[in-house]
């Protein structure tokens, strides 16, 4: 559990001051934006998709908080500074890579979707790019 509270602590959260909670229309939120995030964000970090994993790989709980996050627009200023720091904060936990067997998305208690998996790894993707110009 160690590890996935560094992997949270490297990015798992926005850096901005919110002030107090503005009204709950002032920033429009689609609905199903709204659903996109809460279900990443239904993650427990239970462990049981690293544990399921062949690789042993914590690409689904990884994704879930990043997924989570920039799905609202809190987090979008933030968006790759948090994927780059959480994805090298992951392998050096030295967890292994998706291999995307799925088996992960099978044994998740949360019915964590893969599709984060993909959402993460264009969010790095895309990052590493803007990050060379």
């Amino acid at each position: 559990r160690s590890a996935f509270d560094r992997i949270i602590s490297s990015g798992g959260f926005v850096s901005i001051n919110t002030g107090q909670a503005p009204d709950a229309t002032a920033i429009a939120v689609t609905h199903q934006t709204a659903e996109e995030a809460f279900d990443a964000a239904a993650c427990i970090g239970c462990g049981a998709c690293v544990a399921t994993c062949k690789n042993a790989s914590a690409a689904l709980f990884t994704s879930a908080k990043i997924t989570h996050m920039i799905s609202l627009p809190q987090g979008k200023e933030e968006r790759s500074e948090r994927v780059l720091n959480m994805v090298r904060q992951m392998d050096a936990e030295h967890f292994g890579h998706c291999s995307n067997t799925e088996a992960c998305e099978v044994e998740c208690p949360q019915d964590i979707s893969v599709l984060s998996i993909a959402r993460m790894n264009y969010e790095y993707n895309r990052a590493l790019f803007f990050k060379k110009k």
